[in-house]
């Protein structure tokens, strides 16, 4: 489902009826049918937003990922890690994020965003280079909480900024270009850390896993300090500068009526019960919350790597449980943007038909682990199934497109709701998972990848639900009766956000 971006016609920018080869070049890249105006506009946003938002992510899961390739290259046996400290550690990185997403979330919304998400990466950079030299469960559980605090506000961060400032059809794909970071990240990864532990193991008395943590380390400080001066504001606050001439700064307020003179002021009574009484946003938690129970089976496939050394000793070395995981995230890689790609072209920006679509064939493969032996004579399918258990997690860029367009014009209610994303997601991850993904039964998880298939099911039937209710509401043209109030940055006058039900004239 998306927005209709034909509000912004009578723009003079956007008057420019596209010809026959813009329209058939839009399929492949939507930007190639805008004004040339418009077209230099969104290079300049690409370049600087798209390509920040892709580096912080992907340093984001470098770092995010890095103890459990870790754990299963050197640092169990060296730290004695031999019960369930890894899900421990996992638990407190949740526990950061959830006490910290919403406060960060709000700051965003009154703060200049280059300030605020340069000092977060800069913040978990630091405790990337501290895990270098952590030797006790108790300092992972400390340094895990840390990081956890300051990446929480980045990836709903990222998706706020790109909501402010691409419109519907312009929006899946690029915020799946952005995700992608989430599949390099530990595909990079596990191949950095193939090169540390053959190459760096013992060298200066450090382990091999530890030298991971310092280039770790190194990446994000070297991605971080450029955004500081890059990294754009959203356009309701934007002025001309260096980079955005006066015209560029009035068109790119133009492209977005209900978010580009949105300008955030004082938090109202009315849009704080906005964030808690809104149907939509439930509905989205509950997508987001399935979609996190759901992609835990691939969590499975390095441990099922290593468990066969245990059946059949020999059967895989180090940097074979590291470079055998990394085609799954390719899988995921190429099905997120191709999805993105298909629902921004020819759905026209509808978001739930990807998501039904990635999650019933990933309910589907979690059955059949759930129902095949973990350790069977022929592994090739389950390697295939493994590979193919990221169809859900490759849907999720649709989902956080979707809250943005469904909220546009409140700035504070679309970030409060894009923080709940991962507030809610990483409850569940902080649970469910102690109780049917243990690290000593892993990969032979067999009620886990069931509960897994449970959940993705449940996204299903909600995303149907989200979506027959967004159009039974654009059908009958429902006004909110409550809606709260921004500033309007152009004159510094109030205005009504505009609600749910008028960003979707659509097409269910």
């Amino acid at each position: 489902m998306g927005v209709d971006n034909e509000t912004v016609s009578s723009e003079r920018s956007l008057q420019e009826a596209p010809t026959k080869g813009q329209k058939w070049r839009s399929h492949i890249w939507v930007t190639w049918a805008k004004s040339k105006q418009e077209q230099r506009l969104l290079r300049k946003v690409d370049y600087t937003l798209l390509v920040f938002g892709f580096l912080g992510t992907f340093t984001k899961f470098l770092d995010k990922t890095n103890l459990q390739t870790a754990f299963v290259s050197g640092m169990k046996e060296e730290l004695g890690f031999y019960g369930i400290q890894l899900n421990y550690a996992t638990t407190c990185y949740n526990v950061g994020l959830i006490v910290a997403l919403w406060p960060a979330s709000l700051i965003l919304v009154r703060t200049k965003p280059k300030y605020f998400i340069t000092a977060i990466q800069l913040l978990w950079s630091i405790c990337t280079f501290a895990k270098a030299r952590m030797n006790t469960a108790g300092q992972m559980y400390a340094l895990r909480t840390l990081i956890g605090i300051f990446e929480t506000g980045h990836y709903s961060g990222i998706m706020y900024l790109c909501g402010s400032w691409y419109q519907s059809r312009e929006l899946g794909v690029r915020l799946s270009l952005v995700n992608t970071a989430s599949q390099i990240g530990p595909m990079a990864g596990a191949y950095l850390q193939s090169a540390a532990y053959k190459g760096l193991d013992g060298v200066s008395g450090m382990s091999g896993w530890r030298w991971l943590m310092m280039i770790d380390g190194i990446i994000s400080i070297v991605v971080t300090l450029p955004q500081i001066v890059l990294l754009p504001e959203v356009p309701s606050r934007l002025v001309a500068n260096w980079m955005f001439t006066e015209e560029e700064v009035i068109l790119a307020k133009d492209r977005q009526p209900k978010e580009g003179r949105a300008k955030q002021g004082s938090f109202t009574l009315p849009q704080v019960r906005r964030w808690f009484t809104t149907l939509e946003i439930w509905l989205l938690w509950v997508i987001s919350v399935c979609n996190m129970i759901g992609m835990q089976p691939s969590l499975s496939l390095n441990f099922w790597f290593k468990g066969w050394n245990t059946v059949k000793p020999g059967s895989f070395t180090v940097p074979q449980i590291n470079d055998y995981t990394t085609p799954m995230y390719a899988v995921i890689l190429v099905t997120t943007v191709s999805m993105a790609w298909i629902s921004d072209t020819f759905l026209n920006a509808r978001r739930w038909p990807m998501v039904v679509l990635g999650c019933t064939i990933n309910a589907i493969v979690c059955i059949i682990l759930g129902a095949t032996p973990v350790y069977p004579h022929n592994r090739a399918f389950r390697w295939f199934l493994y590979y193919n258990s990221g169809w859900g997690e490759a849907s999720n860029c649709m989902f956080w497109a979707w809250t943005s367009e469904i909220l546009a014009g409140d700035p504070a209610t679309r970030s409060f709701a894009l923080a709940g994303l991962n507030v809610w997601a990483a409850v569940f991850a902080a649970t469910i998972p102690l109780a049917v993904f243990k690290t000593v039964d892993q990969p032979a998880v067999v009620s886990g990848n069931y509960t897994a298939a449970g959940f993705l099911f449940c996204q299903v039937f909600t995303s149907l639900a989200l979506a027959a209710l967004v159009q039974r509401k654009a059908n009958r043209g429902d006004e909110e009766s409550d809606r709260p109030v921004v500033e309007i940055s152009e004159n510094s006058s109030t205005s009504d956000v505009a609600g749910v039900e008028e960003t979707f004239p659509e097409k269910a």
